[in-house]
């Protein structure tokens, strides 16, 4: 098949290609998480070597990722089916439309054994039940109800109910980084996705289709097909080196309430209350330490006050009025504390319809810039964070450009990240706390 091999916009990817963390390096430093992700779903992602360039974010996607999906035992029967995690994921992705991790979702759940007619929708009422829960936490607002959890649970036990939300959460985090940055999508992927997701309507959209050689050869794309026994045995080959240096990244990070309640007050300033209702403990350690990691301030390119004020422009944006809360907790908690008049101007500005023609561009950024405790590295920040927090996000030519003039790359990497934690947040929040 003939590939489209250009995207109709530029993106947030091309502009940080020159940062990007060479693959060779990180399969070097990191060669087992990159395996065993490659066994899963056949290729090893283009947004590794983007989210490298901010360390904490690289750490940040491989905690949540194999922790909130349960990886590798997922795959290997312990839970909800596979097929049926594979198919939330996917229809999570879709609605957020998120091109990238949608093909990677459908490729994960191929990959699991499911029929190509399950995504046109000839479901099971379990992964009916599961879908649904999908589309609606991921959904901006979140549109989930009392009957999308009732339903769901009279398909699952609450552990396999908590299993696939944690998934669709962290599908959360990924979506928003993917799509935000416009991550260049994987030859091997889409050839092995089109002929199920094109008569759906599916297109790489401003995802650039990357038909590069592998830096290496031990990052040759691997065949599409239905898991093998020899699959899910060789993933054994790469685990004890994996959790090894997941052990390292969360090394005396609690894993149950309230415990690790207050190991995040001491570290961060905030409780973040949410982890006292999951009951997943490889995933509370998980979500406590990428809280940490990305609310030190050593590690911080961006400024956490900064950083701060971008999580308060999602909250808005997606009307949750919880993490508004907590954004503003953590303000109130800075050294010094950011004044309550310019959260409120912060939280309206997002709430405003978005507007990044040239000359509005302009005018939001002498606005921003105006409004008492914000300087013009933070206003193009905000911007930024008003860009990418909708599903899909939309960041136009005009303002990249501004933003690679001001904000480093890690700094950029940092700010997208955290959107894409707030996201993640999100969707988990309004499942364990509805």
């Amino acid at each position: 098949m003939k590939l489209d091999t250009q995207a109709a916009e530029d993106t947030l990817s091309r502009s940080l290609r020159p940062a990007a963390v060479d693959f060779a390096r990180l399969s070097r430093e990191h060669g087992p998480m990159l395996q065993i992700v490659r066994l899963i779903i056949g290729v090893v992602p283009n947004c590794d070597p983007l989210l490298a360039i901010w360390p904490a974010g690289f750490r940040t996607y491989n905690l949540l990722v194999p922790n909130l999906l349960n990886l590798p035992f997922s795959i290997w029967g312990f839970g909800p089916p596979a097929v049926t995690l594979g198919l939330a994921l996917c229809a999570a992705s879709r609605m957020a439309q998120c091109a990238y991790c949608t093909a990677h979702t459908c490729s994960f759940t191929l990959r699991r054994g499911h029929s190509r007619k399950k995504l046109a929708g000839d479901l099971t009422p379990a992964e009916t039940a599961a879908v649904d829960v999908a589309e609606a936490l991921a959904g901006i607002p979140c549109t989930l109800t009392a009957d999308h959890r009732a339903e769901l649970l009279r398909y699952f036990s609450a552990a396999n109910a908590e299993r696939l939300v944690l998934g669709i959460a962290m599908m959360g985090f990924l979506n928003k980084f993917m799509d935000a940055v416009g991550v260049d999508l994987e030859a091997a992927t889409v050839e092995e996705v089109s002929p199920v997701l094109r008569p759906i309507g599916w297109t790489p959209g401003k995802h650039r289709v990357d038909d590069s050689p592998p830096a290496h050869p031990s990052l040759q794309a691997r065949p599409g097909g239905p898991d093998t026994l020899a699959t899910k045995l060789a993933i054994l080959r790469y685990l004890p080196a994996a959790v090894r240096i997941d052990r390292a990244w969360t090394r005396g990070v609690p894993s149950r309430w309230p415990a690790v309640g207050a190991y995040l007050q001491a570290h961060t300033g905030h409780d973040f209350p949410i982890l006292a209702n999951v009951r997943s403990r490889r995933a509370v350690r998980a979500i406590a330490t990428v809280l940490r990691d990305n609310l030190t301030a050593a590690d911080s390119r961006l400024g956490l006050r900064t950083k701060v004020l971008a999580g308060l422009v999602y909250a808005s944006v997606a009307g949750s009025e919880t993490l508004a809360r907590e954004a503003r907790g953590l303000a109130a908690r800075m050294s010094p504390p950011v004044d309550a008049w310019t959260l409120d101007a912060v939280s309206l500005y997002a709430t405003r319809p978005a507007d990044f023609e040239e000359d509005a561009l302009h005018e939001a950024l002498v606005h921003l810039e105006s409004v008492p405790g914000l300087d013009a590295p933070t206003a193009l920040a905000l911007l930024l964070a008003k860009a990418v927090s909708p599903s899909p996000a939309a960041v136009p030519a005009a303002l990249i450009a501004r933003i690679a003039e001001v904000l480093s790359s890690e700094a950029q990497v940092e700010l997208v990240v955290w959107i894409a934690v707030q996201q993640m947040l999100h969707r988990l929040g309004c499942f364990v706390n509805g």
